[in-house]
């Protein structure tokens, strides 16, 4: 008797639990990539909820993330369908298509995803070009192309001789190591340079700052790598739990948050 019990209780609560995951995420998810494969568009056969995520997690572990993809272009071309986690993505290389869907013409046509906001939203905010839609869109645009003028992009040049300048003396003078890690230095050196243009050249008198900005994108951008990766950002109830890195999410975007004010 108990036993039925049991077995009717576990049936009550994963029935439904079952039938919602189908209904909400793989159904909807498999008749989108039926749709594309109708009309002729190739790509990587439907896996429900986890698509092509283990391939992608093996690559980024045998760091040949590029690599991945570079096989999946020679296989299907510039157009392929490709699973992340429970969600199917449309991969476009091609440039005309690309000019359409960047291009302002067509903006009204196109949305940007939620997983865009999840993975952005802790480094950038959402007030901001990469995340924003509609007018305060077009106004983040507006407000970014004056610096890219051909004349203030001359007045960089001297902000960047000196920031790597620096670094190459730097490297110079901590001869004590035998190796480098260049990918962390010349990440720590972009950044530099974008905040000395964006800050002015006093950026390097606050205390801390280029390590709070190397930080913020490096470390925290690998948190959120990490995090989304695992689907956990695309999961709602997941992202709020504290594991999987988001003490380092928290930590990074407050860092940041102090920083910028």
């Amino acid at each position: 008797m108990i036993f039925l019990l049991f077995v009717y209780t576990s049936c009550a609560v994963v029935l439904p639990i079952v039938l919602i995951v189908y209904w909400k995420l793989i159904r909807p998810a498999k008749r989108l990539h039926d749709a594309f494969r109708s009309q002729g568009v190739p790509g990587e056969p439907f896996v429900p909820i986890i698509g092509q995520l283990l391939e992608m997690n093996r690559s980024r572990a045998n760091d040949q993330y590029m690599d991945y993809y570079e096989e999946l272009v020679k296989k299907h071309g510039n157009i392929f369908l490709h699973g992340f986690g429970p969600l199917v993505r449309l991969i476009v290389l091609e440039p005309d298509m690309l000019a359409d869907v960047l291009g302002r013409s067509h903006a009204q046509n196109y949305s940007k995803t939620a997983l865009n906001s999840n993975v952005f939203k802790p480094i950038i905010g959402t007030h901001d070009l990469l995340v924003s839609e509609g007018i305060e869109h077009e106004r983040a645009r507006k407000m970014l192309n004056p610096a890219f003028h051909a004349i203030n992009l001359q007045s960089m040049v001297s902000i960047m001789v000196d920031q790597t300048r620096k670094v190459i003396d730097e490297l110079f003078a901590s001869t004590n190591s035998t190796s480098v890690n260049l990918q962390t230095e010349l990440n720590a050196l972009t950044l530099s340079i974008i905040a000395s243009c964006a800050f002015g050249k006093g950026f390097e008198t606050i205390g801390n700052a280029r390590d709070i900005v190397n930080r913020a994108f490096t470390v925290l951008l690998q948190a959120v790598e990490y995090r989304t990766m695992r689907m956990v950002n695309q999961i709602p109830v997941l992202a709020l739990l504290p594991f999987w890195q988001k003490h380092i999410v928290d930590e990074g975007t407050r860092e940041t948050t102090e920083f910028v004010e």
